[in-house]
Order: C-alpha cells, then sequence, then structure tokens
C-alpha cells in the first residue's frame, strides 16, 4: 500500500502541475463580436419545486442582450405552486406547438405560452425527473442550439451573445459557461453586477471551490478536450447531436453522463469536433447556505460521478480519446475517489502502526504550496475573466483558501468517502437541495423585458 500511495503522489504532482501552467500559459479572452449573425438559441429551464428560485431566473433571462432565443421552463410535476407562480408571472395560454417525437419522456399535460414574453414556453408534464425533463424541452424545442439551465441559474447579460460566438467555430459541438455563486454578487446604481467575497464560511468556501474548478480545472480539460463534465447549471449544445445520442439518461448526474455520451459519439463517428469552456459566458447560482443541504448536494454529485465510472470504465480505452480516458480515469476518479481512501489508509497506518512519517510531510507541504498557487493563478484569471472583485477581496479570498485546507476541504474528502458508499442505496431521485431564492442579479421583471 505504501507504494501505491507514492505512485498516487507522483500521478497527483503530474497532474497538479497541468493544472497550475495550462491556465496560466494558454488562457486567452475572447473580444466579444456583436456584429455575429444571432444563431436560434433554446433555453431549457427543469423546474421541479422550484416556485422560490424560478422568478430570479426568467427575471436574470429578461433583461439577456440577444434577440434570437426562447425560453422553455419545464414544470415537471411539481408539488408546490411553481405552475401556479409561472402563470401568475407570465400570463400563460395554451400553445399548439407540436413535439419532434424522437425523445422519450413522460407524459405532457400542457403546453403554453407566454402572453406577457411570447418567446416563453412552458411544459407541464408528469413527474420524470430532471433528465427526463430535459428531453421533453429537447423534443418541442424549435431552435439549433439548447441550453440547459437550472431553475435557480441566472444567466448574465452577455451569456448568449458569447454562446453564439463560440457556436460560429465549427469545431465546437458543445460548451459550457462559467459558473458563479450569487450570493457573492450584487447590482451596483448602475445595474452592473459587482462581486463580493462575503456571507458564511461555507458559502465562501464554495465561491472559492467554483473559481478554481473553472477558472483552473476547467481551461485546463478544456485546453486538452478532455472536459468530463458540462455543468447542468449552464450548458449548450448542438440540438441534433442530443438527439443523436438519445438525449439524457435518467441518473442521477444527466450533465456528466451526457458529456460522455457526447466525448463516445464523437469517437465513434471520427469527428473533429470539440467540447469546450466558455470562460466569458456567465451565469450565476444559488448554493447551499447549510451543512445538511451542502452534504446532500455534494454526495449526489460524488453518487453521479461513480454511476458513469461504472458505466464507462470498461469501454473507456476503446470508445474515448485518450485524454479524455486519462482525465476522467485518473485524474477524476484515482485522484479525485481513490485517493481519498487511501489517504486516510495511510495517514492512519502511519500514525497507529508507524511509517515514513517525513514524506507524508514533504508531500503535505507540495500539497500546500500548489494549492497555494493554483488559488493565486485562479484569481488572476478571474479577474482577467472580467470579475469585479475589490483587490481586498482578491487577498481575503487567498488567505480563506489556506484556512480551509484544514476545515472545508476535509469535509470533501469525507463526502467522496460517503458518496461512494452512498451511490449503491439506489436512490437516484432529483437529490432536492432546498433554497431560498432570496439571492439575484435580477432586477423587476417588467423593468427588465422588452
Amino acid at each position: 500500500m505504501q507504494y501505491f500511495f507514492y505512485g498516487l503522489a507522483g500521478v497527483f504532482l503530474v497532474f497538479q502541475a497541468l493544472y497550475t501552467f495550462i491556465p496560466l500559459l494558454c488562457s486567452k479572452v475572447k473580444k466579444l463580436n456583436s456584429d455575429l449573425a444571432e444563431k436560434s438559441i433554446s433555453v431549457l429551464v427543469p423546474a421541479y419545486n422550484e416556485e422560490l428560485t424560478i422568478r430570479n431566473c426568467i427575471d436574470a433571462m429578461a433583461g439577456l442582450r440577444y434577440s434570437n432565443y426562447e425560453i422553455m421552463i419545464i414544470n415537471d410535476g411539481s408539488k408546490d405552486g411553481t405552475l401556479s407562480a409561472l402563470d401568475e408571472l407570465l400570463d400563460l395560454e395554451p400553445s399548439a406547438r407540436t413535439a419532434d417525437s424522437k425523445l422519450t419522456y413522460k407524459p405532457i399535460k400542457g403546453l403554453y405560452r407566454s402572453n406577457r414574453y411570447r418567446h416563453i414556453y412552458v411544459i407541464d408534464k408528469m413527474n420524470g425527473g430532471k433528465a427526463d425533463s430535459l428531453n421533453a424541452g429537447i423534443d418541442y424545442a424549435a431552435s439549433d442550439i439548447v441550453i440547459t439551465l437550472d431553475a435557480d441559474s441566472m444567466l448574465e447579460a452577455d451569456s448568449l451573445k458569447y454562446v453564439n460566438q463560440y457556436f460560429h467555430d465549427d469545431d465546437i459541438i458543445a460548451l459550457g459557461g462559467t459558473v458563479k455563486i450569487v450570493q457573492g454578487a450584487v447590482r451596483d446604481r448602475n445595474g452592473a453586477v459587482v462581486e463580493k467575497f462575503r456571507g458564511k464560511g461555507l458559502i465562501k468556501s464554495q465561491i472559492i471551490n467554483y473559481t478554481h474548478g473553472f477558472y483552473v480545472r476547467k481551461l485546463t480539460q478544456s485546453y486538452f478536450n478532455s472536459i468530463v463534465v458540462i455543468s447542468g447549471a449552464f450548458g449548450a449544445f448542438y440540438k441534433d447531436v442530443l438527439v443523436h445520442v438519445d438525449g439524457f439518461r435518467s441518473t442521477v448526474g444527466e450533465d456528466i453522463d451526457i458529456t460522455l455520451k457526447i466525448h463516445e459519439y464523437i469517437k465513434a463517428h471520427r469527428l473533429k469536433k470539440k467540447l469546450v469552456y466558455a470562460p466569458e459566458a456567465v451565469c450565476y447560482t444559488e448554493c447551499p447556505e447549510n451543512l445538511p443541504n451542502f452534504y446532500k448536494q455534494r454526495i449526489r454529485w460524488q453518487k453521479a460521478f461513480i454511476d458513469c465510472i461504472l458505466i464507462y470504465w470498461s469501454r473507456l480505452s476503446r470508445k474515448f480519446s485518450v485524454s479524455v480516458s486519462l482525465f476522467f480515469a485518473i485524474d477524476g476518479f484515482m485522484l479525485g475517489t481513490l485517493s481519498a481512501f487511501t489517504t486516510i489508509f495511510y495517514l492512519g497506518q502511519t500514525l497507529v502502526v508507524g511509517g515514513n512519517l517525513w514524506h507524508a510531510i514533504i508531500f503535505l507541504l507540495m500539497s500546500v504550496v500548489l494549492n497555494a498557487a493554483q488559488i493565486v493563478i485562479s484569481l488572476y484569471l478571474c479577474r482577467k475573466y472580467g470579475s469585479t472583485y475589490a483587490f481586498s477581496d482578491y487577498v481575503r479570498m487567498f488567505l480563506f483558501s489556506q484556512a480551509e485546507l484544514l476545515t472545508y476541504r476535509n469535509l470533501l474528502l469525507y463526502i467522496n468517502i460517503a458518496g461512494t458508499f452512498k451511490y449503491f442505496d439506489n436512490d437516484e431521485g432529483w437529490g432536492f437541495v432546498e433554497r431560498k431564492g432570496v439571492a439575484a442579479i435580477s432586477q423587476n421583471i417588467a423593468a427588465g423585458s422588452n
């Protein structure tokens, strides 16, 4: 076990070196080209018991600086007042639009169109889960490009313009945008979003985690065309590709599954296509504010990853590119899940029966230094891509990131282990996380709409 741990540590350092140098050396900000023709975009918003958050989502989209798009909200058999809230906000009437009937999903109870905002539609369906709702939205969508958005996600005003610009590159088949924490954002008097590093420690930890995860990890994976997951909170795809791969699979982690299905589709058809990260396209999401909800969310994420490991592992070398296989199997599984178990075992062995404590200390110090370097790089890139934190916020973010190594980071280690075991509970529901809907980047919907 000791030699296995050393081997794993060596692989860890190699990947950490990639995550340190690639984002710093290879990141380039795209300047927005507003003269490009607008491709048609359908924004799909699956909603289950979202009466407290759906207004913020619609409100943010009402202020989008884009014209050739539609919004399709899919009410997945909500048990609260989601449909009533939508009717109150949108003044719904029945629509005659028909589905393509190319994907399967639970029965549709009604299709409606807003009288107030004619580009907004609502699909009311029987409960089938998030993936089922997305399949229904794809089948009814009228656009070439489909964006999947969580009901608590709020798009930044130019986000669709950046999505459109990326899809003018014929090599791009799908992309993921930047997801930021809405609890760390406010609007100034001019309506511009200003980010602040504030709130509970748990919220601050998630701000750090998202900043590092997108500006360091996603940028690196995008460089190697090896993005393992396009976040369900903000992803964009060609509709015909989603149809070709039979849409989303009903599972606890539909976003990682659809990403891998598209990689498999690219390899099977020998396509010169890419899945990329678009850092300039931004949306804001409400993160869990207490430990029980944070725990439920991260357990669900880990269960989703284990589910895909079990499904795709045996065909990684045959049906996926080398880069995707390496990042999924080694960086994702070995360093993300397996290392949690080996770290606990090695530390326990060292403390109980003795061992080379100096080796453990040296590895820990190297990990701390690499983590600090990556945090600095992520904060630099955060600023480079247009974030509006004050300099004092960046200082506090760095200091907090070092303190959380001994707090929230250890909680994630435990969650990786617990989530792996809990996967076998066979619960594939939405994994509902309570949201308050009190944090928003939006102004009043009536003021933001045409």
